[in-house]
């Protein structure tokens, strides 16, 4: 049965689309060219970028897009447990074909907040059925301090509208509003969508779905028996799934994982909870004001993304006290995860133990990020915020909630992102390394790891080369063991580090050490130490490994 909130208000639709979409403009692209610019920072863009090049180049020239030795040679690489994005990239493919991959990276940046507020919007608006509610909830959740932390970086974790779909369905299969095959059928697309966009944020959501469906079930009675059948569908959406996703499936479990993240990373990228109401200078609120405090919050500045701010969260507190005990539990559940196995207060490790060390030892979903949880926060955030809106009488008092909940979404806004000058280099063009060096060399790049757009420089020679390095996330747990080659992939300078250089270029059996742009001067000095054969060949000198 159709909605008739939803068919009587496509102008707010069109509305909400076009209000997110020039948000995402505004806050992420300012002006900057979409093909001359790389709308993010650092050099983790560069990774997106070569997998959009490499799903439609390997699938056009018959390759295992799941595995490869372009990187990281001799070994290679399994790109199963990557950020791989293929979802991302084949739905971006056009794009890339029409004008390449930085323009194709650059349009999903811009529509991933705005395609998150925009489902976020339609699940707001069937649960709150006011356009003007709805429209505040959709940016609260699109434009929260969760996605503008990740935006410009983590592109996997910034694609998110499948998950208010998911959620949207749900209800809409509670209220009996879709018969029950074609819900199957939606929820296994969307769950195999997710998990090839993002293996780790589809399995937090599962989890949270679980924890979400127990309190259902425990605090509203009359709906178990629905809620038993949404189970049972949910198991058979599942297994649709992971058929549908089963070559990624195959991918991952048919060769070594090869990549291992540091046992110790969930206990370092936790919330801190004066993040609640301290914003970073992620959040234009932000700033040097702040920095006193927000300096000591754990791990890295995009994974400082659970500032919600306290018009939003007096919000939160007003409907939960006078209205949902169910809403308050579920938001207070997945805060309390996302501080991680202990508390950590201002950036001091307080070693109160908290619930997620009961649950950071299980196979996969133990390795989550709980910081990263606050996307769901934020999901709740919004809906709450949308039901408190909306739950007022029709007139001035229905306004003044509109004006906090206007205040809420200020508070929020992101500080400009910006971006990055595209690092083409003329060496790097199609057909130039070929015609400079010759088919099929193994090149070591400087800058190394994850200091150098390597990976960016491979997709633009059309991967005419392999690489005895790389960039695709943290490196292989061969690199890891190698302590020298470690500090130097992450920048680090290691003591009597040229005899194990050598050692690494010779067992890799590397062709030529190539120095691009943006080289150091450090660097230079240490290659033209070792007194081989160099020459300049465009914009890079290029030094010959001598033979073992």
């Amino acid at each position: 049965m159709p909605d008739p909130v939803w068919k009587n208000a496509w102008k707010w639709h069109i509305f909400a689309l076009a209000l997110y979409t020039a948000l995402a403009a505004v806050f992420i692209g300012l002006g900057a060219s979409i093909t001359k610019t790389i709308y993010g920072h650092s050099n983790d863009p560069f990774i997106f970028i070569w997998f959009f090049s490499w799903w439609p180049w390997a699938l056009a020239h018959h390759l295992n897009p799941f595995f490869t030795q372009l990187i990281w040679q001799p070994t290679g690489l399994n790109l199963a447990w990557t950020t791989n994005v293929p979802f991302l990239a084949l739905l971006a493919a056009p794009l890339t074909f029409l004008s390449g991959p930085v323009f194709a990276y650059n349009v999903l940046t811009l529509a991933a907040p705005a395609l998150a507020a925009w489902a976020a919007y339609f699940l707001c608006l069937y649960v709150s059925r006011v356009p003007g509610a709805a429209l505040l909830g959709g940016y609260l959740f699109g434009f929260s301090s969760y996605q503008m932390a990740h935006t410009g970086l983590h592109l996997n974790l910034t694609f998110t509208a499948l998950i208010p779909c998911l959620l949207l369905l749900a209800l809409l299969r509670l209220d009996g509003r879709i018969s029950r095959w074609p819900a199957i059928l939606g929820a296994a697309f969307l769950v195999a969508g997710q998990f090839a966009i993002s293996a780790e944020l589809l399995a937090t959501t599962l989890m949270f779905g679980a924890i979400t469906w127990a309190l259902a079930y425990w605090h509203f009675p009359v709906r178990r028996l629905p809620l038993q059948h949404l189970a049972g569908e949910g198991v058979l959406a599942g297994l649709f799934a992971a058929m549908l996703v089963s070559p990624l499936l195959w991918g991952m479990f048919s060769r070594p994982r090869g990549i291992q993240l540091p046992p110790h990373w969930p206990l370092v990228f936790v919330t801190d909870p004066l993040n609640l109401i301290v914003p970073t200078i992620v959040t234009a609120l932000g700033g040097s004001w702040a920095l006193p405090l927000t300096r000591h919050f754990s791990g890295l500045l995009d994974e400082q993304g659970a500032y919600l701010g306290l018009p939003l969260l007096f919000i939160l507190w007003g409907y939960c006290r006078a209205h949902s005990r169910f809403f308050g539990l579920l938001l207070g559940v997945i805060i309390l995860l996302s501080c991680g196995p202990q508390l950590r207060l201002a950036g001091v490790v307080t070693h109160i133990p908290l619930p997620w060390a009961l649950l950071r030892h299980l196979p996969f979903i133990g390795m989550a990020l709980p910081a990263r949880f606050m996307l769901y926060a934020s999901l709740a955030g919004a809906l709450i915020a949308a039901l408190w809106i909306a739950e007022s009488p029709s007139g001035q008092p229905r306004r003044l909630r509109l004006l906090a909940g206007l205040l809420a979404s200020v508070i929020l806004l992101p500080a400009p992102h910006g971006g990055q000058p595209v690092p083409s280099s003329s060496f790097f063009a199609p057909g130039h390394v070929q015609g400079a060096l010759g088919n099929n060399k193994r090149l070591l790049i400087l800058p190394f790891g994850i200091m150098g757009p390597s990976s960016f420089w491979q997709q633009e020679s059309r991967f005419s080369f392999a690489q005895t390095g790389g960039y695709l996330g943290f490196p292989p747990a061969a690199i890891q063991s190698d302590k020298p080659i470690l500090w130097f992939y992450f920048g680090l300078d290691y003591p009597g580090f040229t005899p194990d250089f050598i050692r690494f270029c010779q067992s890799t059996h590397t062709d030529f050490v190539v120095a691009g742009p943006g080289t150091s001067a450090h660097a230079m000095a240490q290659m033209q130490a070792l007194d081989w054969r160099a020459q300049k060949i465009d914009d890079v000198t290029v030094f010959t490994v001598p033979a073992p």
